[in-house]
């Protein structure tokens, strides 16, 4: 999948922006400031670099990043230094932003300039022109991250795991999505139905989630999520103590839906496949919620009830060939440790391809 990717500019304070003000006194003197490099609290300036301060994830698109740590220095309504405070985080800078007096501003040193990979030249030499970069930047960027989330979400599947390790209701659930956002939701072998719409709040992304039908499921999962894009193959929905990593899987053998199992034909028209039994076994262990086997476990298939019963005319799990072209399976599992089994019947299909 190639993306567009936006340019972004690193602004790097590090050091003493204008001047030091230790231990500041009235009776000393002091260097002189331009007011034009100084931005107010009240302006949209401020609001936008505090809203990119209060961003907390590393790894989400910025236009201007501010590596840590440096000194920040404000200035009362008369220009003269109040202030000076060390910043370490983004969290800190949040915090010493939302304190600053009203009426009093902050410096920064014009021109801002680099020189991009391109070659071209990025220069900002006032407070506006930084005003308008930013603005032209947040749009964007907003998009392509909305953009690059609809895509993930629409690319193969999205198989869940809880954070919670003491949690398993919906571990290796899988939600596969369609173009238009609807999904089908995988768990347990039952196919739940819903939408979801992807949205920001400001600068953090959301996925509202709604599964069509009540019950257990919707209750658990009908929300406003917090969705935090990790990596291309990895994210997160987060909803107050409750958060879930969704994974993307591409390859069908690698995650569980339902108890069907689908295979081409050999001949075109024939609506008879060979099925291999063996490969199936994961799947059918995890739908139903039962433990790995042991060696001292088995697991045999059968044409019917009755046979999985008696245990009787047991299939081959290497190689067989279907009756019909849609066909159920009888498959029983022996557990020798608790001397019980489970007998669960499977469809197996054979499709054009």
């Amino acid at each position: 999948m190639k993306k567009q990717l936006l340019k972004i500019i690193s602004l790097c304070i590090i050091g003493t922006l204008i001047f030091s003000c230790s231990d500041l006194d009235d009776n000393e003197e002091v260097g002189t400031v331009d007011i034009e490099n100084l931005i107010q609290k009240e302006s949209e300036l401020f609001n936008l670099i505090e809203r990119v301060a209060e961003t907390d994830d590393e790894d989400e698109i910025t236009c201007i990043k501010f590596l840590y740590s440096f000194t920040l220095v404000e200035f009362g309504t008369d220009l003269l230094p109040v202030n000076e405070y060390v910043v370490s985080s983004d969290e800190n800078f949040s915090f010493i932003l939302d304190n600053i007096s009203d009426g009093n501003s902050i410096g920064i040193n014009f021109p801002i300039q680099s020189i991009l990979e391109s070659g071209e030249e990025f220069l900002i030499q006032n407070k506006e022109e930084l005003k308008q970069s930013i603005d032209d930047c947040i749009e964007a960027q907003q998009e392509e991250l909305a953009g690059q989330c609809r895509l993930l979400l629409q690319e193969c599947v999205w198989v869940v795991s809880h954070n919670d390790e003491n949690e398993d209701t919906y571990e290796h659930a899988v939600f596969d999505v369609a173009d238009d956002g609807t999904f089908k939701f995988y768990n347990n072998g039952e196919l739940h139905e819903g939408t979801w719409i992807v949205y920001f709040i400001e600068d953090e992304l959301h996925t509202n989630v709604n599964f069509n039908d009540e019950g257990m499921t919707g209750d658990d999962w009908n929300f406003d999520w917090k969705t935090q894009i990790l990596s291309e193959e990895t994210m997160t929905f987060t909803k107050d103590d409750t958060s879930f990593t969704l994974t993307k899987e591409c390859e069908e053998e690698n995650y569980c839906t339902q108890l069907i199992f689908s295979e081409c034909e050999d001949i075109d028209g024939s609506e008879i496949s060979e099925f291999i039994f063996q490969d199936y076994i994961p799947c059918i262990l995890q739908i139903e919620d039962l433990e790995v086997l042991t060696e001292n476990d088995s697991i045999a298939f059968y044409e019917t009830q009755m046979d999985a019963d008696l245990e009787v005319n047991p299939l081959s799990q290497e190689s067989y060939q279907n009756i019909t072209q849609e066909q159920t399976i009888y498959v029983r599992v022996y557990y020798a440790s608790s001397d019980e089994f489970f007998i669960i019947p499977i469809t197996i299909r054979s499709t054009t391809c």
